[in-house]
């Protein structure tokens, strides 16, 4: 498991830092804190006139989640993931009980979070259709970002891309969605990978509705190409039809034939017989 930590806190670029961390198997299982430690360790080495302290930093998301240091890592973050080093401690991970604040747990403000939502609600209030959400992680993709259930709707700022409207509604929920909390351009290169592009004449004819074109047999694109170079269509076609005839219309005799006929051809024009090299010719 690897992640990207960011700091970008200072105004002075040189103060800024990304680190890349490979996390040990066990860290996986362990809290957050261990990142943030390897990650001041390292920040400080490199920057005694502006050290980080441990206690006062915390780790928050692409979406501005706060991963508080006794977060276990392998609930919190994914692999691959970028976080983004912030100075202020996380608030404590502590669910208040109903003894200690009198508030029913029905009652108790949660934070919704589906996919786009981030709004606050209780249970006693939640009901179908309440939650506006994207049913997709979010693209984070050089300057765009949208969500991959919605990719028609780019945005370049944070601002607009929060402001796209969830494509599903249902109910709230504070349960972290599986699978990627984001994805980025090795995710989409994954996506995409043994796709074959499009040609132009491809994209052309899908606008027009066309059918696809029907795959040109060997002995059809020969005929085409001597065409194109001003061989006689007619005299092809004799050719052609003397051969199948001579071959009980095996095309792959035929183009054998024609490719022998042509490397005479060939030979004759640079003054060989096809058995050497052609003849040195005096100055």
């Amino acid at each position: 498991m690897k992640v990207y930590l960011h700091y970008n806190e200072c105004a002075a670029e040189s103060l800024r830092q990304t680190l890349k961390v490979t996390l040990p198997k066990k860290w996986e299982n362990g809290p957050a804190k261990n990142l943030i430690e390897t990650f001041v360790k390292n920040y400080n080495e490199k920057h005694p006139m502006n050290q980080l302290d441990v206690a006062t930093i915390r780790l928050e998301t692409e979406m501005r989640e706060v991963i508080s240091q006794n977060a276990v890592v392998s609930e919190r973050i994914n692999d691959r993931q970028d976080l983004y080093v912030k100075v202020g401690q996380s608030p404590p991970q502590v669910t208040p009980t109903f003894a200690e604040t009198g508030v029913d747990d029905a009652d108790r403000i949660r934070t919704c979070r589906n996919f786009g939502c981030n709004k606050k609600y209780t249970l006693r209030t939640n009901f179908e259709g309440e939650c506006r959400y994207h049913t997709k992680p979010p693209v984070f993709h050089e300057t765009a970002k949208y969500w991959s259930c919605c990719p028609h709707k780019k945005a370049y700022d944070w601002e607009s891309f929060m402001e796209i409207k969830g494509c599903a509604t249902g109910l709230h929920s504070d349960i972290k969605p599986g699978g990627n909390q984001f994805l980025g351009g090795q995710e989409l290169r994954g996506q995409d990978a043994g796709k074959k592009l499009k040609t132009v004449e491809d994209f052309n004819r899908e606008q027009r509705g066309d059918a696809p074109p029907v795959a040109e047999k060997p002995i059809d694109l020969l005929k085409r190409a001597l065409v194109g170079v001003g061989v006689s269509a007619q005299d092809f076609d004799a050719a052609k039809q003397a051969l199948m005839a001579k071959f009980a219309d095996d095309e792959s005799e035929v183009l054998a034939e024609f490719a022998t006929e042509f490397g005479f051809g060939l030979h004759n024009l640079i003054g060989t017989t096809g058995d050497g090299p052609p003849p040195t010719v005096p100055p």
